[in-house]
């Protein structure tokens, strides 16, 4: 977890299609050389209890990682989540911006093995590891 603040100096992320368009905006801000990415919660991203929605959590997770495996191998190479492990430890509210880190852990020629974080200033939110297909990859 890191002491950052949701501000201007936060940028739009690029690459926001089909449901990353429809759940985001997403935006993004490197921070002592590790791109940091949010997303600021709002009503329609909360579940009937109040909270973050489990799914909106796993899909900005997922988001993040594939968004940092791109940082790290380059944003040319395709590739697809084919298993993403997660532990909910916190849950996110209405007001709440979370912010999200991910790298790679390792890379073979057909697959890509990532981790990464979700948090508020207050709490860690979301702990995941994964593995991602490089797609054309034999």
């Amino acid at each position: 977890m890191t002491d950052i603040h949701f501000d201007s100096s936060f940028v739009q992320c690029e690459k926001q299609d089909g449901f990353s368009a429809h759940m985001g905006p997403f935006f993004e801000k490197r921070i002592n050389g590790v791109m940091h990415r949010a997303l600021k919660i709002e009503a329609h991203h909360l579940n009937p209890e109040g909270v973050v929605h489990g799914g909106v959590t796993l899909a900005l997770t997922d988001y993040i990682i594939y968004r940092a495996i791109g940082d790290e191998i380059g944003h040319d190479i395709r590739f697809a989540t084919i298993n993403l492990n997660s532990n909910l430890i916190a849950a996110g509210k209405a007001g709440d911006v979370l912010f999200g880190v991910g790298s790679v852990v390792r890379k073979t020629r057909s697959v890509i093995f990532a981790q990464g974080q979700i948090f508020t200033n207050k709490n860690i939110i979301l702990q995941a590891t994964g593995v991602w297909k490089i797609i054309g990859a034999n």
